[in-house]
């Protein structure tokens, strides 16, 4: 005669169970969102170097728009502020016709053009976002600078870094958060070539080990992890801070 489970003993089993799924749900679930986030990124950094390939076959080099050295300071007063919208104005006139644009925002508003908070990688607040373009894919371009008008800008140890225009950040799902860079926010360089991610191995400005470090407090971390997440197709770095370009690629 079989001895059968005993109605304590099911229980038990189940109770177990649905311990380990509690567990281990959770991560499978971050997992998924962070294989998304890289592919989205992916796909985005192919718009981007599109876009601009179109605008310089079009309009010549960017070292010709016209450009002049803009938002680069941290704290404008209002008559940089004014200068700075300039310019930006002046480089999305020329780009926006080459995205899948679902808004270009003229000026700061509500709803989607509407600002909203904005953190760094460990979750420092440190003022808001303005969309200046809404992609047809939530996507939104929350910043513009110009580093040198002249495309020389040297942040790097190629072509591409040693001829840097400036910088674009974007946020793959707009105004819905974390809205902190490194999460759901990541920056590009444009460059007299192309356009590159923030914090290759090449990068020697924005470095993953000093920019991508969950380790770090800072206003800024978070702008090396375009690249990491793009050639590695992983967001460890949230998870560990021993990740290097020459060392561990993963956590575990």
């Amino acid at each position: 005669m079989k001895k059968a489970f005993t109605m304590s003993e099911v229980l038990i089993t189940i109770g177990i169970l649905g311990v380990v799924i509690a567990m281990t749900l959770p991560a499978l679930i971050q997992k998924k969102k962070e294989k998304e986030t890289a592919a989205k990124l992916k796909k985005v950094y192919t718009t981007l170097d599109q876009a601009f390939m179109f605008a310089r076959n079009q309009h010549g080099g960017v070292e010709n728009w016209g450009l002049e050295s803009a938002g680069m300071n941290a704290n404008p007063d209002e008559d940089e502020i004014t200068f700075n919208n300039t310019v930006r104005a002046r480089f999305w006139e020329i780009m926006s016709p080459y995205f899948n644009t679902l808004i270009k925002c003229s000026k700061i508003s509500t709803g989607e053009c509407g600002s909203y908070e904005r953190y760094s990688l460990d979750g420092t607040h440190f003022g808001n976002f303005h969309p200046y373009i809404v992609l047809s894919d939530g996507t939104s371009i929350v910043g513009t600078t110009v580093a040198d008008g002249s495309c020389n800008a040297v942040y790097g140890n190629n072509k591409q870094l040693q001829n840097v225009c400036g910088e674009l950040m974007v946020d793959l799902n707009g105004a819905n958060p974390p809205n902190a860079t490194g999460k759901d926010v990541f920056i590009f360089y444009y460059t007299k070539y192309g356009v590159i991610p923030v914090g290759t191995e090449m990068e020697t400005h924005f470095t993953f080990e000093n920019y991508c470090n969950i380790g770090k407090t800072a206003i800024q971390n978070g702008y090396g992890c375009a690249g990491w997440v793009i050639y590695n197709e992983n967001m460890d770095y949230l998870h560990c801070n021993t990740l290097s370009w020459k060392g561990k690629h993963k956590c575990k």
